[in-house]
């Protein structure tokens, strides 16, 4: 439903505190500030000491961005959309669009700037921006991830402290964590099991994966790192997953999961189908050409999507 014929009946009169439009829409602050910042909308008045005042119009435009996008539009389709009116008090919102562009590069900076000052509380807020503007594959694959890798290589290097690295990751863990146990399923479109190699210690790599899963409807049992050979294969035999994905990052790592590969198609039927990626096998794509089963992708939205076809077409 288009918002220009019912917005009009809202008054322009500027009102209410940023806290009130927190509770009236259910809404967090930062999420609608964000809007504001990228997109112009909504349009809050100052007051004489810089605060934020809302009108009960700005509220209903809120209120209308949070259906659209509770029903799976962007933030930025849902601005569009918005933007297609043709009332003329609300013809501000054609120039509203993109007014602030946040660029993956700066959100970034921000972002590896507070996980390396121990800044949780700035971390979560930079994270709480990304998600109000961006879909949340593109905020792992565009910010988190590369954040991450920085990180990661900046450890190796001896520029960052080793508490650096673990608290980001630690940081990171828990946010992908508290998004997989909210997307968790008990049943979905096949049982697929997600782990690491033997002696592979990084998980947060595979953690992504099955936060991308379960939010694709699939019934995933996380493992997480160095999944034993033998426990594995017992799993297996008595869960009898549709799918075995697991991921190595270094060529070591990479080399005991060829051996687990092996043990898992050699498994008497109902064998489930075996998948792995992880840093190893983007880096030494040689390593590809030794393994069993199949090659997933180079992040976790290929995995997904190389997964979901493999296994309709098993079926």
């Amino acid at each position: 439903m288009a918002p220009q014929n019912f917005l009009t009946q809202f008054s322009n009169t500027p009102l209410y505190n940023t806290k009130a439009v927190a509770q009236e829409t259910g809404v967090p602050a930062d999420t609608f500030r964000a809007w504001e910042r990228r997109y112009g909308v909504p349009r809050p008045q100052r007051t004489e000491g810089g605060h934020r005042l809302y009108s009960e119009r700005d509220i209903a435009i809120i209120r209308w961005l949070r259906d659209r996008t509770s029903e799976g539009l962007t933030i930025s389709q849902a601005i569009a959309l918005m933007a297609n009116g043709t009332e003329t008090n609300l013809s501000w919102l054609s120039t509203a669009v993109d007014t602030e562009p946040h660029t993956w590069e700066r959100l970034n900076n921000r972002l590896f700037a507070a996980l390396t000052d121990y800044d949780a509380t700035r971390a979560e807020h930079i994270l709480g921006e990304a998600f109000a503007l961006y879909p949340l594959e593109e905020v792992f694959l565009k910010l988190i991830q590369p954040t991450m890798i920085e990180i990661g290589e900046q450890w190796h290097q001896g520029r960052i402290s080793v508490t650096t690295e673990h608290f980001a990751t630690q940081f990171v863990r828990r946010k992908m964590s508290s998004l997989f146990n909210t997307y968790s399923i008990t049943e979905g479109r096949g049982l697929i099991m997600v782990g690491c190699a033997p002696g592979e210690k990084h998980d947060l790599g595979v953690l992504l994966l099955t936060v991308f899963l379960v939010r694709h409807g699939w019934q995933v049992i996380y493992l997480g790192p160095e999944v034993p050979l033998r426990d594995l294969l017992e799993s297996v035999q008595r869960l009898q997953p549709d799918m075995v994905c697991l991921a190595a990052s270094t060529t070591e790592t990479a080399l005991q999961l060829l051996e687990v590969g092996r043990a898992i198609v050699s498994l008497p039927p109902p064998c489930p189908l075996f998948g792995y990626g992880g840093r190893a096998f983007n880096l030494h794509s040689m390593l590809c050409s030794k393994m069993p089963g199949t090659f997933l992708g180079q992040d976790a939205q290929e995995a997904v999507d190389t997964i979901s076809d493999i296994l309709s077409n098993s079926r």
